[in-house]
């Protein structure tokens, strides 16, 4: 009867609940969830919600009730007086993410096309100075190659492989609604939100033909309502040089200059006898010295470079106005001396809503460079120069010797051009935009802004007398001035049409861009001093070069999209835009750029059973077509153009006027076309622990433009047409997995792989064929096509393909067997174009100490190292007339035949039978370029709370990173990840760089 009693009472006790799951976001219902009921003194028991998310149970007063739901956060709610519960679960994944679009945002979940993102944390894990550097091996699809390791070098970026044969000027980058092109480092990584890549014609399409080369979408740092934060973040570091290039050293040095002087004349210069003739003074002299050797490379480098970057942001805001505000000081000084990068920066953003349906908002940008660049060949000078001759003279001063009969520099010092030359270029760039967003009607929104980017810059350059480029000269100087302005009108309208299973998002606009360049270039040398530098450019004797130059272009464009979802699994995406240019005639202003794209959302179909959603928690398919166009012709290739001509009259006077010839203008000019098939999948498995994007595409690209030679009788020399088209197919796969995750340890990695195919499928009519390299199935670029490298030349070899070759000479194949040697021969040696390439990063940490690794990869790609030939090969008629690395002190000889160094010769006998030249006529130069690069290693330290709240800090990360410490390759030039496809950027040594840094919230 007790028994009987307590379980009347109890029974009595419970109440009916009725509550419903959703997504606290978006507050869409989330079906299937699970409710686990937590009574006192009962065994725990669980239900599943209905398709609507909603549920009913029995429980009593106390009663705890847990919502969970595949990549939510479970929430526990305790049953109290009310019978209604409502849990609102936040996402804790990458799927429920927001991520921004073209002229709007979306749910992940939601994307019909191939949209990558870069969250702020992971653009600010490396300290670059770039965003396209943040970007590199992050992103599927991106492609990112420096253009060297001078301070404040830039990047080139190809999205999804290579997009035209002649017209390409990289992706558009639009920050905050601001269109901008090129370099775009005056954008503070620290103040960067989120970036994504658009890189199907579906995701980029509604930018038309600004769209050929990708879209890169910036979102800058906001204020949030009711937050008051200060994030201060510095770090300093050493660079330190990790030399590729070992040279011989005096004696070694000495040994090849002798040996090349006998080989090209031995009764001249007999070995042993001869070193009067073959060094000068100062050589012999260190000669007698017991061959003293003088490190030219050292003497212009510094050992440990500085770097330093302070970044300050503070955030403000109210439920009305919310306000960020930033600044930035970057200082790097580069490896070799008088090199360096100095950057000043700043960014506001504010938001203020006016009334419930008026709000208005901008941000601005402005950052300031100055960079001071090396001479283009200060640093290969210092690698050849002969380790025999001294550095500074008797008065202390850099050496440099004239010939007193000639008065002509005979031996150029490199340390005069590193210390007194002058390469500055100093640049301002401000961007920014104002908008004004009205909400008339309940789910209708109007905005209008008005972006600009003003661009300017000045290029200073100076040779003193005591340089080899302005001695003879008296003084070499150049000021390059130029200004760019780009303003940006957009008009959008939004409507969001929302029932139980139908959605709708309406978006119409229109917009308009005006572009214009202009650029002054003074030139001169004779200067009377060296003192005003080029300061003073108008006390040159000789004026070599006063013009100026101007370009301009605008673009008025309409835009509209639809998307459509149906119980949200069936989603469509609808684009289209037209645009009308400046850059063509009067019947081709116009293009019509449209697309489609649609998502299957597998997973929340109602036959996919509970238990297989406890194991794939997202499974989406997705599919788009699309048409976008490239305008990235010459502003003026529509006109015709004149040269510049003087006229005599009267057989004395001169008139300055114009003449026919250069380039014939062709009205007819159109846009280049690229139709884009992309199909990809998006999967997460195992609580979101592993999730895949794959996607496969393919880009039909025509109406690609070439020049076209004419006929002399024409009076000019080519026009511009639209003739040819190409192929370009490829795959993007990122994989990102959790393998540990406990309370206290948390090890993620990701990885993600890429690569194209790219071919030229057609030229001009009844030619497949251009040059050697720009033919119909090859590549558009990035080939090599040359003679075959066959090996070195040794005694008793049948010499019938070189009857002038002697021992030790390259050898050349005759690869169509018809005995001698033609440019029949030549075939395809190699390729630039990477056959995959990619990323892979690794994040551990344990309680409060982090580790992440960061690697880049690359392989299947060649490079024509042209530098390391010339480094390696002593030949004085062809570049090298000092000394070479180690690997060149391996040459041949007689008593040495075991290599593929030829002979050295002081006038280059041994490779004058190399159609082209030495090292640029055949294969020799080829080096396999794949590379594994530790790109970072960063240990972190946060500060514990308990510690941080008694001094009312937020919060306090400490951290050590190198960067760029360990890189595998068989490539033996400076770094195979250069852009230029025959190495001619190695101007600057490769460093590695080690810092520590702090990173503190208020």
């Amino acid at each position: 009867m007790l028994c009987a009693t307590c379980a009347l009472s109890a029974a009595a006790q419970e109440k009916l609940i009725k509550g419903v799951v959703k997504d606290a976001a978006t507050r869409q219902s989330l079906p299937l969830a699970t409710i686990t009921i937590k009574a006192k003194g009962s065994p725990e028991t669980k239900m599943i919600t209905d398709d609507g998310g909603n549920f009913s149970l029995n429980a009593a007063v106390g009663t705890t009730l847990q919502a969970s739901y595949i990549g939510y956060t479970s929430k526990e709610i305790t049953v109290g007086d009310s019978t209604t519960i409502t849990f609102l679960l936040q996402g804790n994944n990458s799927l429920s993410e927001v991520v921004v679009i073209g002229y709007g945002k979306e749910k992940r979940t939601d994307l019909t096309s191939s949209v990558s993102s870069i969250s702020a944390k992971e653009i600010t894990e490396l300290p670059v100075t770039n965003l396209a550097s943040a970007l590199a091996s992050r992103t599927p699809g991106l492609e990112v190659h420096g253009t060297g390791y001078s301070p404040g070098a830039g990047s080139s970026i190809n999205v999804r492989g290579i997009n035209s044969i002649t017209q390409s000027e990289g992706p558009l980058y639009v920050v905050d609604g601001v269109a901008l092109v090129g370099d775009i480092r005056s954008i503070n990584p620290n103040d960067i939100e989120s970036a994504e890549v658009l890189k199907d014609a579906a995701a980029a399409g509604i930018y038309g033909s600004r769209a050929a080369a990708g879209v890169i979408i910036v979102t800058t740092k906001k204020g949030k309502a009711g937050v008051s934060t200060v994030d201060f973040d510095a770090y300093f570091g050493l660079q330190k040089p990790n030399p590729t290039y070992k040279m011989l050293n005096g004696e070694q040095y000495a040994t090849l200059r002798r040996y090349a002087q006998f080989d090209a004349d031995p009764v001249t210069f007999p070995i042993g006898t001869s070193d009067a003739k073959t060094f000068n003074q100062y050589e012999l002299q260190s000669i007698a010295n017991g061959y003293q050797t003088y490190d030219w490379q050292k003497a212009i480098t510094r050992q440990n470079a500085p770097m330093q970057n302070y970044s300050i942001a503070v955030s403000n805001g109210t439920a009305k106005n919310k306000v960020y505000f930033s600044g930035n000081y970057l200082d790097q000084d580069g490896i070799l001396i008088n090199t360096g990068y100095k950057k000043y920066g700043a960014f506001i953003s504010v938001e203020s809503t006016l009334s419930n349906a008026l709000k208005f908002g901008g941000s601005a940008n402005i950052a300031h460079d100055e960079t001071k660049s090396p001479s283009s060949s200060e640093y290969q000078q210092a690698l050849t120069q002969s380790p025999l001759m001294p550095i500074y003279g008797p008065d202390g001063q850099p050496l440099i010797i004239t010939d007193n009969s000639t008065g002509t520099l005979t031996i150029r010092n490199p340390l005069t051009s590193a210390l007194d030359a002058v390469h500055n270029n100093n640049t301002t760039r401000t961007n920014g935009n104002i908008y004004l967003e009205f909400t008339p009607i309940k789910d209708l929104l109007l905005r209008s802004s008005i972006g600009v980017d003003l661009y300017s810059g000045e290029s200073d350059t100076y040779y003193p007398r005591n340089t080899g480029e302005g001695f003879s000269s008296n003084g070499q100087a150049e000021i390059y001035n130029y200004k760019s302005t780009d303003v940006l009108w957009e008009n959008t309208a939004t409507y969001n049409l929302k029932t139980k299973d139908h959605e709708l998002n309406l978006l119409g606009g229109f917009t308009f861009e005006r572009h214009e360049n202009v650029a002054s270039d003074l030139q001169g040398t004779q200067f009377p001093t060296d003192l005003l530098t080029y300061k003073d450019i108008g006390s040159a004797g000789i004026k070599t070069q006063d013009n100026s130059n101007y370009d301009g272009w605008s673009v008025r464009s309409l835009l509209a999209r639809a998307i459509y979802k149906y119980k949200g699994r069936y989603i469509i995406n609808v684009t289209a835009r037209q645009d009308g240019s400046s850059r063509f005639g009067p019947d081709s202003k116009f293009g019509f750029f449209p697309s489609v794209s649609g998502a299957w959302r597998i997973i929340d179909e109602p036959f996919i059973g509970y238990k297989f959603r406890t194991v794939v928690n997202d499974l989406k398919l997705r599919i788009s077509y699309g048409l976008i166009g490239n305008q990235n012709l010459p502003y003026d290739a529509i006109y015709t153009r004149f040269n510049q001509s003087q006229y005599p009259f009267n057989g004395t006077s001169v008139t300055s006027g114009y003449q026919v010839g250069g380039t014939a203008g062709n009205s007819d000019l159109q846009w280049e076309r690229q139709h884009q098939f992309n199909i990809g999948t998006d999967i997460a498995l195992f609580n979101n622990r592993v999730q895949l994007t794959a996607d496969v595409y393919n880009k039909n690209i025509s109406s690609l433009l070439l020049p076209f030679t004419l006929a002399p009788s024409s009076g000019f020399y080519n026009e511009q047409i639209n003739v040819a088209a190409m192929n370009t197919k490829g795959i993007d796969i990122s994989l990102k997995i959790t393998p540990v995750q406990t309370k206290n340890f948390t090890w993620q990695t990701s990885i993600n792989w890429s690569k194209y195919n790219s071919k030229v499928t057609k030229l001009f009519p009844g030619r497949d064929s251009i040059s050697l390299s720009l033919r119909v199935g090859l590549p558009p670029s990035g080939t090599y096509v040359n003679y075959v490298y066959d090996g070195i030349y040794q005694q008793g070899d049948n010499f019938a393909l070189n009857p002038n070759g002697k021992p030790g000479d390259i050898k050349i194949k005759d690869v169509n067997g018809d005995g001698k040697i033609t440019p029949l021969d030549e075939v395809v040696v190699g390729s630039s174009i990477p056959k995959g390439w990619g990323g892979f990063w690794n994040y551990f940490r344990y309680k409060a100490v982090s580790m992440t690794v960061f690697t880049t990869y690359e392989y299947g790609q060649q490079l024509n190292n042209l530098t390391y030939t010339n480094l390696t090969y002593y030949n004085a008629n062809y570049g090298n007339t000092g000394n070479v690395t180690q690997a060149g002190g391996n040459y041949w000889t007689p008593t040495n035949t075991n290599t593929n160094i030829p002979r050295p010769n002081a006038f280059g006998t041994s490779l004058k039978t190399l159609p082209g030249g030495p090292g640029q006529g055949s294969s020799y130069s080829i080096q396999n370029a794949s590379y594994v690069r530790i790109k970072n290693i960063t240990l972190g330290y946060d500060l514990p709370s308990s510690l941080l709240q008694k001094a009312k800090i937020r919060s306090m990360n400490v951290y050590a990173q190198a960067i760029e410490p360990f890189l595998f390759t068989k490539y033996k030039g400076l770094d195979p990840d250069i852009s230029g496809a025959d190495g001619s950027n190695e101007t600057y040594p490769r460093y590695r760089t080690f810092l520590v840094g702090v990173k503190l919230g208020l």
